[in-house]
Parts: C-alpha cells; sequence; structure tokens
C-alpha cells in the first residue's frame, strides 16, 4: 500500500443552492463524510465560482483503487450534504495537473 494522488473536480449546476462554496467549509464536509475505508490523508480544495478542485491523497494499492476511493468519497458527500446540493463530480485526469498537483486551469480537461 502507498500514498496515492487522486483529483476530482465538482461543478454546480444553475440550480444549485450554492454557487461558491468557501473551501474550508468544503474541505470539513468531506472529511466528515469520510470514512475509515476510505484511507484518507490529506484533502486539497481550490474553489471559484461553480467549480471546486480537489485533490485527495490516500493509502491505496494502485492508482485506480485511489481515483475510484476518491469518487466514491465524493459522491457519498454529494449524496448527502445539503451544502452540496446540486453539484455534480468528476475525476480529473492526472496528466491534467501541474507540477504540484494543482488542477491546470488553462488546459482543458
Amino acid at each position: 500500500m502507498h500514498l496515492a494522488m487522486a483529483a476530482v473536480e465538482l461543478t454546480a449546476s444553475p440550480q444549485a443552492p450554492h454557487q461558491r462554496l468557501n473551501p474550508n467549509l468544503l474541505t470539513d464536509v468531506l472529511w466528515a463524510y469520510a470514512e475509515p475505508a476510505d484511507r484518507p490523508e490529506h484533502l486539497t480544495v481550490l474553489t471559484g465560482e461553480g467549480r471546486a478542485d480537489l485533490v485527495l491523497y490516500s493509502l491505496a494499492e494502485s492508482a485506480q483503487e485511489a481515483r475510484s476511493g476518491a469518487l466514491h468519497l465524493v459522491r457519498r458527500a454529494l449524496s448527502t450534504s445539503p451544502l452540496l446540493s446540486g453539484w455534480e463530480a468528476r475525476e480529473i485526469p492526472l496528466d491534467h495537473l501541474d507540477a504540484l498537483g494543482a488542477p491546470d486551469l488553462e488546459r482543458p480537461p
């Protein structure tokens, strides 16, 4: 098992009651929905109007397991948290990250 990185993009639908999320609050919400089986280690959140980019580090057997687990955790929070009503998640391919692991917003996914 090793530390693996996964990136997820959240986007708000026009019907979402919150079009801009506080990054600290979003971080707290995601940690609240994390389960021991997710094996989370670290979470970085960048937010903007109608968008949030997440980089999740977890202990995993493979990169695929890390990506799957990250999406599962985020979708669990999306389906349950009123704060995230109207938001959707999708994986950011790792080649869409800059050298520091942050989403490269200049490159389309």
